[in-house]
């Protein structure tokens, strides 16, 4: 991916000067990027249907089946994200279908457009800097992952991804174009996740540090205007609580989450040896980015290395000091784009020698293996209820899962299911169990119960990597009823459910 240093002839802004032969001399770094989008177009959308539908994406399935109104209606209630994405989500599957491939090719399709637009962001500082940027999104297990996901974070990081951009040639050039794209880019990105404010606060700050407030004042607060008027619903899903669960996790356990999954994503195998190695290699070139590149390679790098830190330092602060704690690797994802420009410099300075290319080759490698290893091996990917739902069928009267396990089993059983009362007579029951996720180690294998509950007896067993369904059937005509208490330590998930087939 080497670049020709002639193609990068500064020009009274840092770029070149646009003659002929400068264009035919940056051609190389083009190609590479366009060959880079189809490899990664390739990987995002060959394997889309690889993994099940999980919970989170089983909630942005049963909203958008929804009218259009009743999506927005039930938006307050069901999610926690500004309307945005789940409006281009309704449109995209009355076009292209709601079955999985349909739902996540949305994601699929921002995420390859991520790559070019982080060629871009690279390019501000350097061809070289763009090129392994685009590099680094192609095989980045954390956008390989979101990129199959039908969920806001995808989109969050194009328009996080844009609107950096943007406020790059805002910085560089600053005239009222680049600023008003700018604005415009961190407002689709505010109206997709409320954490885009975090990329929006430190970009608006330097700008103003570098053009003054008068100049900056008019697209500022523009965005400031969308964040008011999604205030309403901000405080209003806020209020129900949707969001504790992230709270109730250790905040020094999240923060070395985010690190993983910036290094390798959000789950594979070997993950300490792969975050580490992955981990050893970006210090290398934060290393290089820092010694090796000339005065305004570093300054820029600097600035990127700014929003980075504040895109994920903010909200880290806040939760630090207990006024709203919803840090989360998922939600500050968008801070990878700046962070992997930096990374990017290191690969693309002007003295980086064959020692950048090598090392951010080896940080693509170690994404390469994951993204291979994850698609290969079950027990490391999306919770399997497509497989769960097969191994039921349609004969189990009572499912005994997880707790929230029946909105994904309901998209794959064809039908709704609901909670049970305190007891339950069928004359089938199915226990559902999933492999628990480990940090060290192969994951564990889901639990098989032992024994059966009283009046029933085990008819059979179907256990894979990724899940188990356990079988009871009635032993006389009449079912015995059996308390749900008793299903669910039977189960070995006292916080789990009982649900009923209709």
């Amino acid at each position: 991916m080497a670049i020709s240093a002639r193609a990068e002839a500064a020009g009274p802004h840092g770029r070149g000067l646009g003659t002929a032969a400068e264009e035919r001399r940056t051609s190389p770094a083009l190609a590479i990027v366009l060959a880079l989008t189809a490899v990664g177009a390739a990987l995002r959308f060959a394997t889309m249907d690889v993994q099940s539908l999980w919970l989170d994406e089983s909630a942005t399935v049963l909203l958008v089946h929804r009218s259009f109104g009743g999506m927005l209606s039930h938006l307050s209630s069901s999610e926690s994200a500004p309307p945005l994405y789940y409006v281009l989500a309704w449109l995209w599957t009355h076009v292209f279908g709601t079955g999985a491939v349909g739902f996540r090719s949305l994601s699929a399709l921002a995420g390859t457009l991520t790559i070019p637009v982080v060629f871009m962001c690279g390019r501000e500082i350097s061809e070289r800097t763009g090129v392994w940027g685009a590099a680094l999104a192609t095989f980045s297990p954390a956008m390989y992952y979101y990129s199959q996901e039908a969920r806001a974070y995808a989109l969050l990081t194009l328009f996080g991804a844009l609107a950096f951009w943007c406020w790059q040639r805002a910085m560089r050039i600053g005239d009222g174009r680049s600023l008003a794209w700018w604005a415009g880019a961190s407002a689709l990105a505010v109206l997709t996740h409320y954490f885009a404010v975090f990329l929006f606060i430190p970009e608006a700050l330097l700008l103003m540090r570098r053009l003054g407030r008068r100049r900056v004042l008019a697209p500022v607060g523009a965005v400031c205007l969308v964040g008011l008027a999604l205030a309403p619903l901000a405080i209003s899903q806020r209020s129900d609580g949707k969001a504790k669960w992230i709270e109730e996790s250790s905040l020094a356990n999240r923060i070395a989450e985010t690190v993983k999954q910036f290094l390798v994503g959000l789950y594979g195998p070997a993950e300490i040896v792969t975050a580490v190695l992955a981990g050893l290699l970006g210090l290398g070139l934060l290393a290089l980015a820092w010694q090796r590149a000339d005065g305004r390679e570093r300054g820029r790098g600097l600035d990127a290395a700014l929003v980075a830190g504040a895109a994920i330092g903010l909200p880290l602060l806040l939760a630090g000091a207990h006024i709203i704690d919803v840090f989360d690797g998922r939600n500050v994802i968008a801070a990878w784009v700046p962070y992997a420009v930096v990374l990017a410099l290191g690969a693309g300075a002007a003295r980086s020698g064959r020692l950048g290319p090598a090392l951010a080759g080896g940080v693509c490698a170690v994404g390469i293996a994951v993204i291979v290893a994850t698609n290969l091996l079950p027990g490391y990917q999306r919770d399997d209820w497509r497989g769960a739902a097969e191994a039921i069928g349609s004969g189990a009267r009572a499912v005994v899962a997880e707790r929230y396990a029946g909105s994904p089993l309901s998209i794959y059983l064809g039908h709704s299911l609901r909670g049970a009362g305190r007891r339950v007579a069928a004359p089938e029951i199915d226990v559902v169990t999933l492999r628990v996720r480990r940090t060290e180690g192969a994951p564990s294998k889901p639990f098989v119960p032992s024994r059966a509950p009283q009046g029933y007896r085990i008819a059979s067993v179907k256990r894979t990597e990724a899940y188990a369904v356990t079988r009871f059937v009635a032993v006389g005509r009449t079912p015995a009823p059996v308390a749900t208490s008793a299903l669910l330590r039977i189960a070995g998930d006292p916080g789990g459910e009982v649900l009923l087939s209709p």
